[in-house]
């Protein structure tokens, strides 16, 4: 049985990540001194914040919001998690998710390989998956931050190659159209300071959250994402690269009926030297060994041939690895992307 698409989330991707190639002022700028810096996971020693009672106070894990103006937006924190969600007009909800994350993959030539997500401190609680290497050490680089952008610059003495990720959301002035679009952006910059080629891959999982953010409490439900399901898609772009990514979708018989309905996307761009593989889906509340042990082997992900509907019970997540090999001396730069389309509004 084929469901329909909302052909929208795909298309703001086909936009918005073209724009890093065409658009010099938009990306590849040095970090600028102005913004907000932190070490990387680093808490506050004293925060000096006192709650206020019918106030929100999510409390200092926060970051840069990514999306369009009017877009809703989702909060990556300094830490690396993505936390804060205004998806639905009305509901404000802050949990970590585990399974939406960045993670890296290095193995310089001749040398053993090593894997890490590229988020300060062990998750607890829901799908916190344990066979993956979750020990990337607090202040190990620096965040920084200058709304629309962020920058994440890791610093790990275990990572041979230098990763900076530039975190962009499409606030471009005189322009509304794309402005408005709901999408973030990552532009990773590797830069290869030995004398020796090293592989990288970077990794983006993703939970299917669909229905999640139905409920007003300030909680998050998965059992409202009964009926979801992940589907690898590639799109050709007209100067011949591929995109390549997974829509996490819903079983539907027709259009968005409500806000519920919508899908989201991850993706990233292909291009000479650069392999990208996905696991369309893979058991959130497992272990997380399906997804890993390939990963931190080679720095691959291996698709498996079970496609499922989630009942709610077990949420399902998918996973995309873009590989490369930096040459000595050499940087080379990787533009991701998260998407979402939720096209109907309800008060």
């Amino acid at each position: 049985m084929r469901f329909p698409r909302f052909a929208g989330v795909y298309l703001c991707i086909l936009a918005i990540i073209a724009i890093p190639l065409s658009s010099p002022d938009l990306f590849g700028q040095q970090i600028p001194e102005a913004a907000w810096s932190r070490g990387i996971g680093e808490p506050l020693e004293n925060p000096g914040v006192k709650k206020v009672p019918y106030l929100i106070d999510d409390g200092y894990w926060q970051g840069v919001p990514l999306g369009g103006l009017g877009s809703g937006s989702i909060g990556r924190t300094y830490r690396g998690d993505f936390a804060r969600w205004h998806l639905k007009a009305g509901v404000h909800k802050y949990a970590s998710i585990p399974a939406n994350v960045f993670a890296v993959f290095q193995q310089a030539e001749g040398g053993s390989p090593t894997a890490v997500v590229l988020r300060a401190g062990r998750p607890e609680g829901m799908g916190s998956l344990p066979a993956w290497n979750w020990s990337y050490p607090v202040g190990a680089g620096s965040y920084h931050a200058l709304f629309p952008k962020a920058w994440f610059d890791y610093k790990y003495d275990a990572l041979p190659v230098h990763l900076v990720c530039e975190q962009f959301s499409p606030v471009l002035p005189g322009n509304y159209r794309e402005s408005s679009y709901p999408v973030g952006v990552f532009v990773w910059t590797a830069n290869n300071p030995t004398n020796k080629p090293v592989k990288v891959s970077i990794l983006l999982s993703w939970v299917n959250m669909v229905g999640w953010f139905t409920e007003f409490g300030g909680g998050i439900n998965p059992s409202l994402g009964s009926g979801n399901f992940n589907e690898a898609r590639q799109e050709r772009l007209k100067d011949g690269r591929t995109m390549s990514g997974i829509v996490f979708d819903r079983a539907r018989t027709g259009a968005a009926l409500t806000s519920s309905d919508g899908q989201f996307v991850i993706a990233a761009l292909g291009d000479r030297g650069v392999k990208i593989t996905h696991q369309t889906t893979f058991d959130v509340m497992s272990d997380g060994s399906s997804v890993w042990k390939t990963f931190a082997q080679d720095g691959t992900l291996q698709d498996l041939p079970e496609e499922w509907l989630s009942s709610g019970g077990n949420p399902i997540g998918g996973a995309i690895a873009v590989s490369f090999t930096v040459a000595p001396g050499a940087s080379k730069e990787i533009p991701m992307a998260l998407a979402w389309d939720f096209p109907v509004v309800q008060f």
